[in-house]
């Protein structure tokens, strides 16, 4: 019976002629019949893709997804589509391939495969590959033989560093029904190929076609290409040595984890019979204390047979994997063991990937934060923490944020890097400055900020406009006296008015993104007496909307007038209000924007008016279901036996689809910002309740919005009365933003009309 495979294409601004390149080897494939299953990841492809799958005699599916997708997440919604295809074709045997957009297939790279996994155990064959030019010249015959890769590294091998290319890549379903969906992360930190090799090595094995089955096409656009790795040379231990590979051991830390966690799943399942799990190997990653010597046993082993690089991952996981035990131990007497454990793992994972794992045994009780010294205690971020040498080349934007970890990256910070990236998209030179966190991974910053560029900037070089700097790892940075500063937060206004002031700067005036009133941030003491004072700088104000501009202006601040540059949030009205929502059946759903963590949006105040409106309407179970999203947080038991669950942070993708499916809202925030989610909410057709605050009233924007009283009474019944509503209209849904500030757009034309006034301009962009 001749092998059936699904290939999944992940497609993003291909280049023609090696797209098309890369499907005729695809379709030349022998002895196999196959399946293109194309995801198109730039959302524009497709057409050109389909025609090519035609003109080949391709067998094509596309998937077609609502927004840009990055590449691991094209791939598993590839997959996923894949292994849905072959239950509905009825092909239980079928294997899965993976393909890049432009490499080219030697004919025999399928056949080989199925050969290489053949009867036995093995769930995944990959193969080595041909490095070849742009034009398609060999540049090197072995990938493996370039990259130094170890060609059976084994499972804990893998964590030290990835050997699997999913170009070559040939599995079986039940590496997918296994490794499907993708652990979760905050940003990439992480590639398919790794992942679904550790899924592969532990539920069977991998096997290795020890041959070129493709040529690696080498070119500009790569996401990643081939590394040619320098040979072995004393590291230089320091903090940012420190910071480096706690990320890599913290990203390794999770895999190990989750690889655990999906066998287990795999065999209480049956997907797995028991005992056929191969997880021993990573043990050492789930051990709370020990494990340490694992990783130095394997450091000196791979050092013997000099494979140097392996060597020193593997000593850097002893390291941070002791430095962890050692620092919980010296804790345990004031916290306890597991609290400790558990706040060191807290910050570990945020670095990478920026969500912890599910847990293993049980979670244990969130850690106390004991009192520590009062050096610690003093505010640094109002200075900045590097020397300003004042050699660059030209003037240009400089803009202060608190990181640029794409893992701690928040919509404030977002906000500001888009408005960064419209400056560069208008001529203008910006240099990005981190000025309280280190950056994790530089090239990972870097592609978090340049994967938010337009198609039109990246077609006028805006890319090379834009530098990165780390303020809190970095001795000196690059200035010139002509810079002009962007402060995002407070006590980033500080720092500018500071440098500006110390340093002799041309421009005596700062300009100030204002997202909120950020001294209510605080209770009275120094960081709310400083976050006012930082009103009081020599700043020009950008009003991150008109409802904030307002607030300042009835709070007396002068610079608050309507010349002030105000603009309406960046939401996709028509991403929420297109979809089509469901037919009622069941109990109706009322979801809480739930973030306990964030005292202004009155997480308990929710609670408080959810209870007081189910007795009110004496609602039972079998008529409402109550729902929390937003951070993570226990369940919470309600009036009549209701139960509030909590489902933390949502996928973006997933988003939509929930609030389509939800009936009733209920959103506060005590701030004189509008948040996102009651807007969000009544696009997609959600009766949603807020509060009001000052000038602020969403009810203005749609009859969808209610907006009462930031008071319990007033709340509970604004939120009956959203029950009993008639559901929301067509109407209703289309939400205009215009009376909330200019477009992000526009506000940066006009910011970079201000800001250009005597530097340097390049080719630009017209919005």
């Amino acid at each position: 019976m001749t092998p059936f495979i699904y290939i999944t294409l992940a497609v993003f601004r291909p280049d023609p002629g090696y797209l098309e390149a890369q499907l005729q080897s695809v379709a030349a494939q022998e002895g196999v019949e196959t399946h293109l299953v194309a995801v198109i990841a730039d959302r524009v492809s497709g057409p050109m893709v389909a025609r090519l799958c035609a003109d080949l005699g391709l067998g094509l599916t596309l998937v077609s997804p609502d927004n840009n997708l990055d590449s691991v997440r094209a791939f598993e919604a590839g997959l996923a589509r894949a292994l849905t295809l072959s239950e509905e074709q009825n092909r239980p045997d079928a294997l899965f391939a993976l393909s890049d957009q432009d490499d080219i297939w030697h004919p025999d790279r399928l056949v080989r495969g199925v050969a290489a996994l053949g009867e036995g155990p093995a769930m995944l064959a990959h193969s080595d590959a041909r490095l070849v030019d742009a034009q398609g010249a060999v540049i090197h015959p072995s990938m493996f033989a370039y990259e130094r890769r170890v060609r059976r590294p084994g499972l804990r091998g893998l964590l030290y560093r990835n050997t699997i290319t999913g170009m070559t890549v040939l599995m079986r379903r039940a590496v997918l029904e296994i490794a499907l969906p993708f652990p979760a992360q905050a940003g990439i930190h992480f590639y398919h190929d790794l992942w679904l090799g550790l899924v592969a090595e532990a539920a069977g094995g991998v096997v290795l076609i020890d041959a070129p089955l493709v040529d690696y096409r080498q070119h500009g656009a790569n996401t990643v290409g081939a590394v040619s790795r320098e040979p072995w040379r004393l590291p230089r231990f320091d903090k940012v040595w420190l910071r480096r590979h706690a990320t890599s051991y913290a990203l390794a830390r999770y895999l190990a984890n989750s690889t655990y966690l999906r066998m287990a799943e795999a065999v209480a399942s049956g997907r797995l019979a028991d005992g056929t799990a191969r997880i021993a190997p990573i043990r050492p990653y789930l051990r709370r204390l020990r494990g340490a010597g694992s990783f130095a046993a394997d450091a000196l082993r791979l050092t013997l047979r000099g494979q140097f690089t392996r060597a020193r991952i593997a000593g850097s996981f002893a390291v941070v994997h002791f430095g962890r035990a050692v620092w919980a131990l010296r804790r345990t007497l004031d916290e306890g063991l597991n609290p400790a454990l558990a706040r060191f793992d807290e910050r570990l994972y945020s670095l990478s990937p920026g969500v912890a794992p599910r847990a293993v045994e049980p979670a244990p009780a969130p850690p106390a934060h004991p009192l520590k010294s009062y050096r610690e205690l003093i505010d640094l971020r109002k200075s900045a923490r590097w020397t300003p040498v004042f050699e660059a080349p030209g003037p240009a934007i400089v803009v202060l944020v608190p990181t640029l970890n794409p893992t701690e990256i928040f919509a404030g910070i977002v906000t500001a890097l888009d408005i960064a990236i419209g400056l560069a998209e208008r001529g203008l030179t910006v240099r990005l400055v981190a000025t309280d966190l280190p950056m994790a991974a530089p090239a990972a910053s870097r592609a978090f900020v340049l994967n938010r560029m337009s198609a039109a900037g990246q077609a006028l070089a805006a890319a090379e406009r834009i530098s990165l700097h780390c303020g809190a790892q970095s001795a000196s940075l690059p200035l010139h006296r002509g810079d002009r500063f962007l402060a995002t937060a407070w006590w980033t206004a500080h720092v500018a008015d500071r440098l500006i002031r110390q340093h002799g700067l041309h421009h005596d005036r700062f300009h100030y993104l204002i997202q909120d009133y950020e001294p209510n941030f605080y209770a009275w003491g120094p960081e709310y007496a400083d976050a006012l004072a930082s009103y009081g700088l020599n700043f020009a104000p950008i009003f991150n909307t008109t409802l904030l501009r307002d607030y300042f202006q009835q709070e007396g601040f002068t610079f608050a007038g309507r010349q002030a540059l105000a603009f309406h949030p960046a939401i996709d009205i028509d991403r929420y209000s297109r979809g089509q929502r469901r037919t009622a059946t069941g109990p109706r759903r009322l979801a809480l924007y739930g973030r306990p963590e964030v005292p202004r949006n009155m997480f308990a105040t929710g609670l408080e008016v959810i209870a007081r409106f189910i007795e009110a309407e004496n609602l039972q179970p079998g008529q409402i279901e109550l729902v929390s999203v937003g951070l993570k947080h226990g369940n919470v038991n309600m009036p009549n036996g209701l139960r509030l669950i909590s489902l933390g942070k949502l996928p973006y993708e997933d988003y939509p689809q929930f609030l389509l499916e939800t009936d009733v809202g209920l959103s506060l925030m005590y701030s004189p910002h509008p948040s996102h989610p009651p807007i969000e909410m009544a696009a997609s057709g959600v009766r949603v309740v807020t509060n009001s605050f000052g000038p602020k009233d969403l009810g203005r924007l749609s009859p969808a919005i209610l907006s009462a009283a930031p008071e319990v009474p007033a709340l509970s019944a604004a939120l009956s009365r959203a029950w009993h509503r008639t559901p929301v209209s067509a109407q209703e849904r289309q939400i205009s933003l215009s009376g909330l500030g200019l477009s992000p757009e526009a506000m940066i034309d006009a910011l970079a009309a201000e800001l250009g006034a005597g530097l340097p301009q390049h080719e630009r962009m017209v919005s």
